[in-house]
């Protein structure tokens, strides 16, 4: 891997700081049902926002790791975080969650709520301790 200059370093380093606030946000959500999810707007919004926030933040991270790797940056974030597995950045398993994430992410803003509810669930479910993984590794290849 091409080490990282100060400045990615810094802009992951920022990220990572985010996605620890936001993963102790989530956890108070993990136990949300779907009666829950569905008649109380604040903590679907809730839920809702602090898993695009996850999502982004590890797309940021991912672009800016490839950002020394290659020439190109893929042209979808899915793309982006296959990318990672791909160039051995990141285990392909952990590359395929990620993967996975980015489409809950853009589920968010498409699809009908009891759709969206299905994704949900298994990010609350499963989505922390793929983050924060993906966390673990972004912060060894910073420091």
């Amino acid at each position: 891997m091409t080490p990282l200059v100060s400045e990615q370093k810094e802009s992951i380093t920022t990220r990572l700081a985010f996605i620890e606030t936001e993963l102790s946000d989530l956890t108070k959500f993990k136990d949300t049902t779907w009666n829950t999810y569905q008649n109380s707007r604040d903590i679907r919004r809730n839920i809702e926002r602090i898993a695009e926030n996850l999502v982004n933040a590890c797309i940021d991270i991912g672009k800016i790791i490839l950002a020394g790797e290659t020439d190109e940056i893929p042209g979808t974030y899915k793309e982006v975080m296959l990318k990672l597995g791909l160039k051995n950045l990141i285990p392909q398993n952990l590359a395929e969650e990620l993967a996975n994430l980015v489409t809950i992410r853009n589920a968010l803003a498409h699809q009908y709520l009891d759709l969206k509810w299905d994704k949900i669930k298994g990010f609350l479910a499963t989505g922390a301790e793929t983050i924060t993984q993906f966390a673990s590794i972004a912060q060894k290849l910073a420091t």
